[in-house]
């Protein structure tokens, strides 16, 4: 296949956008979809290749697999060998665990089997060191059986490729549009979603469209197709369903690039042929696997996101990496003298033995639990506030459980704990003051999902969960004569929708419009909603308010701190804690005295008139950056035995006549 500079210059647009995001660029918000323009150049050129050993009679499995790995294995395996290293260094146990399984899967390219079943791309992605890893077991399954497929139509359909090709095409593009509105994350990771991108640079491959005759139909196609990359990198981002229709933005930039690249001595070609521009395409690769865990590893090391320089040191330190391991790592394995110097069967032996040596490193950080040994004693008595959760936190997640006895006493009635991932944590508080006053009540907790009628996620991959178990707790209110119901949600997010200063992941979204500004009203009017909605059914309701946000995890840091002393502002100032909760307590506090709902505001426990605290004593006052741990929530039981320990009604009743 005739070599093409400008496909290189092409593959330098892909991953600088995809750098530039994983950095930190706000204005480059879609640069995540430079991946799609790299599928449709891998497809472009491997079905070239292929075509070429097949019209020639020279195509073989064995040398299709023997160029894959010359290509793929060794940087890869140089950059694992490192991010293992700097995980037993600086990631604590379980994260370290989760790198383990991530490492067993990225050797066997299923990784993005596994990152769609732990959460979504753009969901805490900081703390997944091979996140990018899953483009790369996209390619590589898709090959498994894709060239075999030619193959296969080259001998028995008379060479037929584009008609073999088009229903696949048609039925994988199908599915990618039509699953992103209910199944965003797998079609976002899984191949099956993603092949037609691949089978597009194939059709470009297959000359199904004539080649332009005119220079000038030429230009224009490669603007287009260059104005089509720059919408994408510059108007797409996390918070719009991706990939479905808008994949083809980015998709069909690069087919019009590539395409009017047929045509000799376009303008966009001859700027794409620019060397620097070219050299950054020819490091294409090794850029790719270096920058993310850079990035990530940085973070980890800060503790904080990259500031300005930091970025650009980060940006340059990669690209160094980069060229070194395209110099010395890729180059040395590939073209004439690579095939002379190491054989077939070294290639095979080392992609064996190197893919075996990672994987039980993988193994043993999965199965000894990150190797928690690593520390000190006193680094893992911090770093275990982590698991000082709700001890039922994970078999009541999306489901109802019962706490205290499990009858009235005396006809008291029983209450309800409704809320998101807040209300998990605050559990355990009302599971004792429960057992205690001999009160039956109920945990309904989905995390995500603020206790509020009618609430859609525009964020999440299926938008009406929230509603479904919210119509769930309804029926569960009326089925246990529930009379009291005890709000409580992380209510600053949902009236925000931005996250606070540090934290990963995209905004939450509680409208069509995906718009975060349009969240405040949204939230009031959905709050206000339930409140009527619950007051019809005749039922006391108490909310309770936002608990303080840190921005750092909180046990990360403390731990850390002890391993490498370092100075940081862990806790939360006060008057930062009031402004991000301005509009939500706002909300809270004039629709509360509009019905008569007592709120409850837990940060009274927890701040003083400068800060609010993170630790009392030896235990940890969270568990992360945001979620109170056990010890943290029992700070709250004072407050909340108000309405538990002599009745519910009675106190409620109390609170409401105090209100009026």
């Amino acid at each position: 296949m005739k070599y093409r500079s400008d496909i290189d210059g092409l593959r330098a647009l892909a991953v600088i956008p995809v750098v530039l995001f994983h950095a930190g660029v706000a204005q480059i918000s879609g640069g995540f979809v430079g991946v799609d323009v790299f599928f449709v150049i891998s497809g472009y050129l491997i079905t070239g290749l292929i075509l070429g050993d097949l019209a020639k009679d020279r195509f073989s499995i064995v040398t299709f697999y023997e160029r894959r790995a010359r290509r793929i294995l060794p940087a890869l395996f140089v950059v694992l060998f490192v991010a293992t290293v700097a995980t037993l260094v600086l990631l604590m146990p379980d994260r370290a665990r989760d790198f383990g399984q991530s490492l067993m899967a990225t050797v066997f390219f299923s990784s993005n089997i596994v990152f769609w079943k732990q959460s979504g791309y753009f969901q805490a992605p900081e703390i997944k060191p091979l996140l990018h890893t899953w483009s790369l077991a996209v390619e590589e399954q898709f090959y498994i059986l894709y060239p075999l497929f030619l193959l296969l139509v080259h001998r028995f359909l008379r060479k037929r490729y584009v008609l073999a090709l088009l229903p696949v095409f048609v039925v994988s593009l199908a599915s990618c549009i039509l699953g992103v509105s209910t199944h965003q994350s797998m079609t976002f990771f899984l191949a099956p979603a993603r092949a037609w991108e691949l089978i597009l640079g194939g059709f470009l491959a297959l000359s199904v469209v004539p080649p332009l005759r005119r220079r000038g139909w030429a230009d224009l196609f490669g603007l287009l197709g260059l104005g089509l990359l720059a919408f994408s990198y510059l108007t797409l981002s996390g918070a719009l369903p991706f990939p479905g229709v808008r994949a083809l933005y980015p998709t069909l930039g690069a087919a019009l690039i590539i395409y009017s690249g047929s045509t000799e001595g376009t303008r966009v070609a001859k700027v794409l042929s620019f060397k620097p521009v070219v050299f950054i395409g020819l490091i294409s690769y090794s850029l790719y696997l270096w920058h993310w865990i850079v990035v990530v590893f940085l973070k980890s090391y800060l503790l904080r996101p990259l500031a300005g320089w930091e970025i650009a040191f980060e940006i340059a330190l990669c690209i160094a990496l980069a060229s070194l391991s395209w110099k010395f790592v890729e180059s040395p394995f590939r073209g004439r003298k690579g095939h002379e110097w190491i054989s077939r069967r070294w290639i095979f032996s080392g992609a064996v033995a190197g893919s075996a040596i990672l994987a039980l490193v993988g193994g043993i950080l999965f199965v000894r639990h990150g190797i928690p040994s690593r520390f000190s004693p006193a680094v893992l008595e911090v770093y275990a506030g982590k698991d000082d959760v709700w001890k039922r936190h994970a078999a009541c997640e999306r489901r109802v459980c019962q706490v205290g006895p499990t009858e009235p006493i005396d006809g008291q009635p029983s209450f309800l704990l409704w809320g998101d991932s807040h209300a998990s944590a605050a559990a355990p508080v009302f599971e004792q003051l429960a057992t205690a006053n001999h009160v039956p009540g109920y945990i309904a907790v989905h995390a995500a999902c603020a206790p509020l009628l009618g609430l859609r996620r525009y964020d999440q991959d299926n938008t009406r969960q929230c509603t479904q178990f919210q119509e769930t707790v309804l029926g569960l209110i009326e089925a246990k004569h529930i009379r009291t119901v005890f709000l409580h949600g992380r209510w600053g997010l949902y009236a925000e929708g931005y996250r606070y200063k540090r934290e990963d992941g995209i905004p939450a979204l509680l409208t069509p419009s995906r718009n975060p500004a349009d969240n405040n009203s949204e939230f009031e009017k959905l709050f206000r909603a339930t409140i009527q909605e619950l007051q019809r059914r005749h039922i006391n309701v108490v909310v309770i308010a936002s608990v303080p946000e840190v921005g750092l995890d909180v046990p990360t840091v403390l731990a850390r701190s002890i391993v490498h002393p370092f100075n940081v502002q862990l806790e939360p100032k006060y008057s930062d804690f009031m402004e991000r909760q301005a509009r939500a307590f706002q909300v809270l506090s004039a629709i509360g005295k509009e019905f008569s709902v007592p709120v409850v505001y837990p940060h009274q426990a927890l701040c003083d008139d400068a800060l609010c605290s993170v630790i009392a004593g030896k235990h940890t006052l969270y568990v992360d950056d945001n979620h109170l741990s056990t010890h943290g929530a029992m700070l709250l039981a004072p407050v909340i035995n108000r309405y538990l320990g002599n009745g519910i009604s009675g106190s409620v009743a109390a609170q409401l006549a105090g209100n009026r």
